[in-house]
């Protein structure tokens, strides 16, 4: 990865981060309908993913937790603000709301409010690029509590055996929901759970972002050239409760992948200042994006106050 690109990827996960903390303190002040997944914690994974995957052939389907997952696919922040928000101008008019993304224009197809179902979504896609010959791979994002559901099963069981050009991605924080995965999930884990279908799968630390680069290049390259499905378990935290939770600190202790990178741009002597410049441009924009939102005459706060 070179400087540039290095940058180019802090940058990024600083502006997601930055969204999901504006929508947090939108959320805080009741102008969120429902619950409020946040990506914190797997913004690095994601943004890594997409480098190697191509928005005119792919396709990425989310879980629940996917406003993340949509802005590394392409998704138009303003646009996605607004459905998360309900309102219209939003992805899909504000009906869909945070957990029902969708962008089909985008390399991000859409996110699921059903655990597990986005699994069998991304196997149409890669069904159809099979058919079509579009050289495209259908990609399904899910964690490993979602790994226990019997579509992923029989998604995993499918795709080995019509050899579909599937890419499972499994993002392993230790918690489905808000329970240990250990104490839900019987034998070794995911990743030898698949093995057993004889697919090819890799495990790599969401924090070793050599490793992790250089495990997508290569995984996506053989699920695309072959034709052929894959996973890789990537283990990333979850810097936030199972949901946003205005009445809890929500603090966690895990270390943060977003520092990896500051790390890595220190290596290469990128100063502090170049650093928070970027950091302070990215919270900079949502700071707008939000303030926008506030001004709209359709915006209602917790007491159901609407502007205009």
């Amino acid at each position: 990865m070179t400087l540039d690109e290095l940058k180019k990827l802090f940058s990024d996960a600083v502006f997601i981060r930055a969204f999901e903390n504006g929508m947090a303190d939108l959320a805080r002040e009741g102008a969120v309908p429902g619950l409020l997944h946040l990506s914190n914690g797997s913004e690095v994974a994601e943004l890594m993913l997409a480098r190697y995957l191509n928005a005119e052939t792919d396709k990425v389907f989310g879980s629940h937790r996917s406003h993340s997952l949509a802005l590394s696919g392409g998704v138009d922040a303003g646009a996605l603000a607004l459905e998360i928000l309900g309102l219209k101008g939003g992805l899909a008019d504000g009906v869909g709301g945070t957990q029902h993304i969708l962008s089909a224009e985008t390399l991000f197809m859409s996110s699921n409010g059903i655990v597990g179902a986005q699994v069998p979504h991304a196997l149409g896609a890669a069904l159809s690029a099979k058919t079509m010959k579009t050289g495209g791979i259908g990609v399904a994002v899910f964690g490993d509590g979602a790994s226990n559901q019997g579509a992923v099963f029989e998604s995993l069981n499918l795709a080995t055996v019509l050899n579909l050009p599937a890419l499972f991605f499994v993002e392993n924080n230790g918690l489905a929901q808000s329970t240990d995965s250990s104490e839900l999930t019987a034998g070794q884990g995911v990743a030898v759970r698949t093995r057993s279908f004889g697919m090819p799968t890799e495990q790599v630390d969401g924090y070793d972002l050599y490793t992790l680069d250089q495990t997508l290049e290569r995984v996506i390259g053989y699920v695309r050239d072959a034709s052929m499905p894959a996973m890789i378990e990537v283990f990333v935290p979850r810097l936030s409760g199972h949901y946003f939770d205005p009445d809890s600190a929500g603090v966690d202790e895990n270390a943060d992948p977003i520092d990896q990178l500051i790390e890595r741009l220190e290596a290469q002597e990128v100063s502090k200042d170049a650093i928070d410049a970027l950091r302070d441009s990215a919270q900079s924009k949502i700071a707008t994006l939000v303030e926008g939102l506030r001004s709209r005459p359709d915006f209602r706060n917790s007491e159901g106050a609407q502007n205009g």
